[in-house]
């Protein structure tokens, strides 16, 4: 079978570009797999393991706002016409990606969303927001629709949408000690994840637990730069790192995992810390935390927005290591649920449905 994903791009880090690599990477062991990528630079890298086997395309639609569509309608048809796919999957979740039913026909095409509709919405300010409303209504034209959790597919509001969570990537075979005293936040630098929160916890945190750090892991951004923030704080023991591929030395060497966003798409870093046997404290935002972990038995969730009970959570696990230890071993236990196998079995599914709708 032929699959043809469409994405913003395969560079770079990023939850979208990890979980791409990692789905079609196990998908081309038995599909023939192409990523399509609509908005790359040239002299990027694709920083994610991806399969030899998986074939990529970069088209380069012209940036003129008035001939944009053209340009990017007649690429990606192009595109279609070249590999002749039996299933177009679209996982970008920029106001393009919901004109994909105006551009291919004949093909069974599936939106994979990687964020909620609310979420898209806070993201998209003024007229932004209002094309989001308008295109996102062509979402009934897709032949499927899968949401990373039951909220997500509750928002879209259509009759052929399915919940396929983020896989499970890692193999973890060495379990965290929970011994050193380290926390640990990896995420992009921006206002979402919610550093500024964060660095309020902190605050309080560090004044209990003076001999306990925090590293966060990411890529620097001058538009919302937190080691500035951090510094006017006056903030101590903060650790700055940047984005690592084998997070393993990351987890492993961590005792608690925190998320203090304001919104998720899912919460990806929160199955990849239980699987090294890390507890993750997180803000109940919308949406995701709140649909993997369970309060008090493997994670800690917190009304969102709290910033003293935030601190106070993490204050818990600290002093408390035999519940630290409780929490993670049942984290590790909850992690098995995302395995890529049967996660994949369910993505299999869908396609082998799709391509019996075409075929008749």
């Amino acid at each position: 079978m032929k699959l043809l994903y469409i994405t913003n791009k395969i560079t770079g880090v990023g939850g979208i570009q990890r979980v791409l690599s990692v789905k079609a990477s196990y998908l081309a062991e038995n599909y023939n797999v192409t990523i399509l990528a609509t908005n790359q630079s040239g002299n990027s890298k694709i920083e994610y393991p991806l399969s030899p086997e998986v074939n990529t395309l970069t088209i380069n639609p012209k940036r003129s706002l008035f001939f944009y569509f053209l340009s990017y309608k007649k690429l990606i048809q192009q595109a279609v016409a070249q590999i002749n796919p039996d299933v177009v999957v679209m996982c970008d979740n920029g106001i393009k990606s919901f004109l994909l039913p105006l551009i291919i026909k004949h093909v069974p095409l599936v939106y994979e969303s990687h964020t909620t509709k609310q979420n898209a919405l806070n993201e998209n300010k003024g007229l932004a927001n209002i094309a989001y409303k308008i295109t996102a209504r062509l979402i009934r034209k897709f032949d499927a629709v899968v949401a990373l959790t039951k909220t997500g597919a509750a928002e879209f509001n259509t009759f052929n949408v399915h919940v396929i969570p983020n896989p499970l990537w890692i193999n973890a075979v060495e379990e965290s000690a929970l011994s050193a005293k380290k926390l640990v936040v990896l995420g992009r630098h921006n206002y979402q994840k919610g550093f500024d929160r964060l660095f309020e916890a902190w605050k309080i945190i560090s004044a209990k637990h003076p001999d306990w750090v925090i590293e966060i892991y990411g890529e620097d951004n001058p538009d919302y730069d937190i080691k500035a923030m951090a510094a006017g704080l006056n903030l101590e023991r903060v650790i700055f790192k940047k984005p690592v591929q084998d997070i393993a030395a990351t987890f492993s060497n961590a005792s608690i995992n925190l998320l203090p966003s304001r919104y998720e798409g899912f919460g990806l870093v929160i199955i990849e810390a239980a699987a090294f046997g890390v507890p993750t404290v997180a803000f109940n935002c919308p949406v995701g935390p709140g649909e993997i972990i369970t309060n008090h038995k493997d994670g800690l969730l917190i009304p969102d927005g709290d910033i003293k009970a935030f601190a106070k959570g993490v204050c818990l696990l600290i002093e408390n290591p035999p519940l630290r230890k409780e929490l993670g071993a049942e984290a590790r236990i909850m992690s098995q649920r995302y395995a890529i196998a049967p996660v994949m079995a369910q993505w299999d599914n869908l396609f082998t449905s799709l391509k019996r709708t075409k075929i008749a």
